[in-house]
C-alpha cells in the first residue's frame, strides 16, 4: 500500500527536511502535532469505553444481559477504527483502506460469526487499546519539547526581570548574560528540532495505523489477482458467446439474404429476354433484399465496434445510441478530450448495455446518461425511473458491465431500490 505524507498531498512537494527554517512553516509538523494531541484525548476516551464495556459485559454475562453489551462493544470499536482511518487520512495524509473480508449473505447471526472470525476486527481492538498509552507518550513528548523550547528561548527575559538559576548537580547556570545566552541557544535547538520530532511521531503512528487498521499487502494482492482471474474468465466466456452470436447472425441473417439475392438475380437474368416484366420485379425484390442485408451487416458491425465511435468519438456514438433507444434518453456529455481507445470502447459498450437493460427490464419512461472527465477519470452515470431492483449478482447484463469495469481497474456502483429506479455510477481511469 502506497502512503504519502500530508506534505505531498497539500503542498505538492516533499517535506523540506534539510531546511529547518522551512520546516517551521511547513504544514506536516503542525498537523502531526494536532494528531498527537487528539490521540491522547481519543485514547483516553477509548480506555474508558473499553473498561466500561468489558467490566459490565463480563459481569452480566451469566445473566444474559452481558452478551448484547459485548456484541455492541465489538461494533463500537469497529466503528471507532473507521473514524481513526479518517483521522489518519485527514491529518497525516495516509490513505488506509478497510481490510475486512466481505460478509456472507444470510442471517445477522451468520454475518456476525464471520465478522468475529476476521482477524482485522481484533487488530482494530488492539489499535484502540494501544491508542491511550501511545497517545499519552506522544502528549508527554509534545509538552516536554514545547515547554523546554518556550522556557529556554525566553531565558533572557527571565534574566532581565526576575533572575533564575539552573543547578543539575554537575553543572549550573545562573541569570548572568552568558548563562542566559547558553540557555537561549539550547532553546533554539529545541525550537528547530520540534518539527522533526512531530513529523517522526506522526509518521511512526501512521506506520502503526497502516499495519493494524489496514489490509495486508499480500492479502490485498491475492484478492486482486483472484478478482482479475474471475473477471478474465468471465470476459473470455463473454467473448466466446459474442463470437457464436456473430456467427449465428451472419449465418441466419445476412448470409441467407445474400443467398436469396443471388438466386433472385440469377432468375432475373434467365427471364430477362422471355419475361422482362417478371425480371424487373425480381430485380426490384433483389434490390430490397440487398438493402436489408446491408442493414443487418451494419447492425452487426455496430455491435462489434461502431464506426462512429472510431471516427467521431464517444459523445457522437452515445448520441446515436440514445437516438435508437425505445426509452427517451437525456444526454449530458462533457468531455475535455478523447479518452484512450480501450477506455472509450469499454465506456461505449457499458452505456449500450445499460440502455439495453433499461429498455428490456426497467419499465422506465425516461432515462439519463451523463459523461464527464475529472482528474484523469471518466465518470459515467446511467439513471432511469423504472421499477428498480437490479443486482450485479443476478446474472443480468450488469455482470458484463462489472467485468468491463474490473478489467480497467475502475469502479462500478449500482443503486437500485425497489420501485425507485436504477442509478449506475462508473469510474474508469483514463490517464494515458
Amino acid at each position: 500500500m502506497h502512503a504519502t505524507s500530508i506534505a505531498d498531498n497539500a503542498v505538492g512537494k516533499p517535506t523540506p527536511f534539510r531546511n529547518p527554517f522551512r520546516m517551521l512553516i511547513h504544514p506536516e509538523p503542525w498537523l502531526a502535532l494536532i494528531f498527537a494531541l487528539t490521540s491522547f484525548v481519543i485514547g483516553l476516551i477509548w480506555f474508558v469505553l473499553h473498561v466500561t464495556f468489558f467490566s459490565i459485559g463480563v459481569s452480566l454475562i451469566f445473566a444474559l444481559f452481558g452478551i448484547p453489551i459485548l456484541v455492541a462493544w465489538l461494533y463500537v470499536w469497529v466503528w471507532g477504527a473507521s473514524l481513526e482511518r479518517a483521522r489518519v487520512r485527514a491529518l497525516l495524509g495516509v490513505e488506509i483502506r478497510e481490510p475486512y473480508k466481505p460478509l456472507p449473505e444470510g442471517s445477522w447471526f451468520s454475518r456476525f460469526l464471520a465478522k468475529i472470525q476476521d482477524r482485522h476486527v481484533w487488530l482494530d481492538l488492539l489499535y484502540t487499546v494501544l491508542l491511550f498509552p501511545i497517545g499519552l507518550a506522544e502528549f508527554t513528548i509534545v509538552i516536554v519539547v514545547i515547554s523546554v523550547a518556550a522556557t529556554a528561548i525566553t531565558a533572557p527575559l527571565w534574566a532581565a526581570f526576575g533572575g533564575w538559576e539552573v543547578d543539575t548537580g554537575w553543572w549550573a547556570l545562573d541569570s548572568d548574560p552568558i548563562g542566559a545566552t547558553i540557555v537561549f541557544l539550547i532553546g533554539c535547538l529545541f525550537l528547530f528540532g520540534m518539527p522533526y520530532v512531530f513529523v517522526g511521531m506522526g509518521r511512526g503512528h501512521a506506520w502503526l495505523a497502516r499495519h493494524l487498521l489496514g489490509t495486508d499487502r499480500e492479502a490485498e494482492l491475492t484478492a486482486r489477482v483472484s478478482q482479475l482471474t474471475e473477471s478474465r474468465g468471465r470476459a473470455l466466456e463473454s467473448a466466446v458467446i459474442d463470437l457464436r452470436r456473430i456467427e449465428r447472425d451472419l449465418h441466419d441473417g445476412a448470409q441467407q439474404r445474400l443467398v436469396k439475392l443471388s438466386m433472385d438475380l440469377g432468375l432475373a437474368r434467365e427471364m430477362l429476354d422471355t419475361d422482362p416484366e417478371k425480371a424487373r420485379e425480381l430485380i426490384a425484390e433483389a434490390h430490397e433484399e440487398a438493402k436489408r442485408a446491408m442493414n443487418e451487416i451494419r447492425d452487426l458491425a455496430r455491435g462489434i465496434h461502431p464506426a462512429v465511435l472510431t471516427d467521431r468519438g464517444l459523445g457522437a456514438a452515445v448520441t446515436a445510441l440514445a437516438a435508437r433507444s425505445p426509452v427517451p434518453v437525456e444526454l449530458d456529455v462533457e468531455l475535455t478530450g478523447r479518452p484512450p481507445e480501450s477506455v472509450e470502447s469499454n465506456a461505449y459498450f457499458i452505456i449500450a448495455e445499460g440502455l439495453t437493460n433499461i429498455a428490456r427490464h426497467s419499465q422506465a419512461t425516461r432515462a439519463r446518461v451523463a459523461i464527464r472527465q475529472e482528474n484523469g477519470t471518466l465518470l459515467i452515470d446511467i439513471e432511469d425511473d423504472g421499477v428498480g431492483g437490479a443486482e450485479v449478482a443476478a446474472g443480468t447484463g450488469l455482470t458484463g458491465m462489472f467485468d468491463r469495469v474490473a478489467a480497467l481497474e475502475g469502479k462500478l456502483h449500482v443503486d437500485s431500490p425497489e420501485g425507485e429506479g436504477t442509478r449506475i455510477h462508473v469510474e474508469l481511469p483514463c490517464e494515458s
